[in-house]
């Protein structure tokens, strides 16, 4: 009887699978892996993003540093320019170079004056440092042409302490720091745009029990500050980001703004809200900064620059901010372009259309303007003249 054939079992082994090897890998293995596979997606995504918004995305402005050693410069003196740097600025409407001093200020295109030259410090926000414009299309570079040969054996020197962004709170810090010391300037001329400079919630840790303003109050930045700021100058994609973030936390953290809508611009409603915690340290803040000029001997003017809005007019014939800072018994002259400016028949035309500053035509109007009250309030001496100014 023949045997049945023995049957011969063959046992196949399924390839293992990409992943099973994975599962194999030691866990600071894998933890390293998922960190360069995110590092690599992250990078990409950050290469993508830059070159698409190079290409395609047009902020109202975009300022970026070429050197490599560029941070934030903030100091006691508040917010202001990493030092010694140059910064592109670029926009739709303009396209400036823009550098800073040993201060982190504006810088002139020239050397000062040598010897003893007759000071005049220029503080003020984003219409006083004139970032839109060629240095020497400022206003303030146009006045110091316009009161050359005031100062009898002396040149007339204007420095530019304009800083983007800032307000009357960080004016005081900027002036008790770097503007008056260590060698107070001549005269101070107070450059106030009242849609920002008057308009911002003053943190109650600025002030003291007694409602004056403290001299220390902003403190150096930390490395992460440096980083966010560095990102900011040298990537468009990083300075989008930034903004998003910055606009998104302050919708949620905004408190309502507790004083009367836009009561810069009417002597009357200011006086019946003398106590709202804005108006009350607006006033201590003006009062302090004539204080401090006064006990250093610098002579101390208000220049109001605009146009503003419409409704920041002439009332009664007289400057609504030079009212209120006459009621505040502050003897301070105030010189108000903004009124004037308001009142030309096209005051669009004073200012970028998109970006909303003092175009060319804009700040050799606030020059024109400015520069016979200033040689009276100042008293200076000679004939009216702005070079470059048409």
């Amino acid at each position: 009887m023949p045997f049945p054939k023995a049957r011969t079992i063959v046992k196949t082994v399924a390839p293992a699978c990409p992943g099973s090897r994975l599962v194999r890998l030691p866990r600071w293995k894998k933890v390293g892996l998922l960190a360069l596979v995110n590092l690599v997606l992250f990078a990409v995504t950050g290469v993508i993003g830059e070159v698409g918004f190079r290409l395609f995305w047009n902020p109202k402005y975009y300022i970026h540093c070429d050197q490599w050693a560029v941070g934030s410069g903030i100091t006691a003196a508040g917010r202001k320019y990493w030092p010694n740097s140059t910064y592109q600025i670029e926009s739709s409407e303009f396209r400036v170079t823009f550098r800073t001093n040993a201060q982190g200020y504006r810088a002139r295109p020239e050397p000062s004056e040598t010897g003893r030259p007759y000071r005049i410090a220029f503080v003020g926000d984003s219409f006083t440092e004139g970032m839109q414009v060629d240095y020497d299309k400022t206003f303030c570079a146009l006045i110091e042409r316009g009161l050359a040969g005031s100062v009898p054996g002396r040149a007339v020197v204007c420095e530019n302490y304009g800083v983007a962004a800032t307000d009357l709170f960080e004016y005081w810090h900027r002036i008790t720091h770097d503007v008056l010391r260590p060698a107070p300037p001549d005269a101070l001329v107070l450059c106030i745009f009242p849609g920002n400079d008057l308009t911002g919630e003053l943190p109650d840790g600025g002030f003291d029990a007694d409602g004056r303003p403290q001299r220390e109050y902003y403190k150096e930045p930390g490395w992460v500050k440096h980083i966010s700021t560095w990102l900011n100058l040298k990537s468009k994609f990083a300075f989008y980001v930034q903004q998003r973030v910055v606009i998104a936390w302050r919708r949620m953290v905004r408190t309502p703004y507790q004083a009367p809508w836009q009561w810069w611009a009417n002597p009357d409603v200011t006086a019946r809200a003398a106590d709202v915690p804005v108006i009350r340290r607006s006033r201590a803040l003006f009062q302090a900064i004539a204080a401090e000029c006064r006990q250093r001997g610098t002579k101390l003017c208000i220049l109001v620059v605009g146009p503003v809005a419409p409704y920041y007019c002439a009332k009664d014939g007289k400057s609504p901010l030079g009212q209120i800072v006459a009621d505040w018994h502050i003897d301070v002259p105030v010189m108000d372009i903004a009124i004037v400016a308001q009142a030309t028949p096209m005051p669009g035309l004073l200012v970028f259309p998109r970006d909303g500053h003092l175009n060319e035509l804009g700040h050799a109007f606030v020059a024109v303007g400015a520069i016979p009250p200033l040689r009276t309030a100042l008293s200076l001496s000679g004939a009216d003249k702005v070079s470059g100014a048409g």
